[in-house]
C-alpha cells in the first residue's frame, strides 16, 4: 500500500475519469492511501454542487477513505512567492510535514511539480503514477491503459502517447 499526498487537480482527475469498474478513486483505493491538504478539501466542497466528481470526492472524505489534514503554513513562506493555488501549496506543505509516512506527491499543475521537486519532494503527475502503480505490481497494465483512456481528454496527446507507449514497452525513454 502506497502512502499518497494528492493535490485537487490528481484528485478531481480520477474522480472524474471512470473506467468498466467504476471511477478510477475506487481503483486507487484499493492500493493506495490518500491524504489531502484541507484546501483541496475545501476546493471540492465548493464544487460538489456543480460537479459529480467532486461530490464523489467529498463523500470518499466523508467515508473515511481519503484523509484530510490540516496544514499550517506561515504567510512569509516561500511557497508564496511561486503563485501557487491554496491546494498545491497546502499539498506541498503537507507532504514536507509528514515526509517520513509518505511515498510521493501526486499534481497534475506542472508549476507545482517543479517547486515539488525544488523542494526534493517525489513528486508524480498522474500518469505517471499509473505507471508507477504498475512498474510496483499494484495495477495490472490493462487496468492502467483502461485508465489512461479514460481520463486522456484532461491531458494533451503528448502525455496521453508517450504513457500508452511506457506502458506497452516498459521504455520511458523512447520517443515513437
Amino acid at each position: 500500500m502506497l502512502n499518497l499526498v494528492f493535490d485537487s487537480n490528481a484528485l478531481i482527475t480520477c474522480c472524474h475519469a471512470t473506467t468498466q469498474s467504476g471511477p478510477v478513486i475506487e481503483s486507487i483505493l484499493e492500493v493506495c492511501a490518500l491524504r489531502v491538504p484541507m484546501a483541496v478539501h475545501q476546493e471540492v466542497i465548493a464544487a460538489r454542487t456543480k460537479y459529480p466528481d467532486a461530490f464523489l470526492a467529498d463523500r470518499l472524505v466523508a467515508e473515511g477513505c481519503i484523509e484530510v489534514n490540516p496544514v499550517s503554513l506561515p504567510t512569509d513562506n516561500v511557497l508564496e512567492l511561486y503563485r501557487l493555488g491554496p491546494g498545491e501549496k497546502e499539498s506541498i506543505a503537507l507532504y514536507l510535514a509528514q515526509a517520513d509516512e509518505l511515498d510521493f506527491l501526486v499534481t497534475d499543475d506542472r508549476l507545482a511539480y517543479v517547486v515539488s521537486h525544488r523542494c526534493d519532494i517525489p513528486c508524480y503527475l498522474f500518469l505517471d503514477m499509473i505507471i508507477e502503480l504498475v512498474e510496483r505490481k499494484l495495477w495490472k497494465r490493462e487496468l492502467a491503459e483502461e485508465v489512461v483512456k479514460a481520463a486522456q481528454r484532461r491531458f494533451s496527446s503528448g502525455f496521453v502517447l508517450h504513457t500508452q507507449t511506457i506502458l506497452k514497452t516498459g521504455d520511458r525513454r523512447c520517443l515513437k
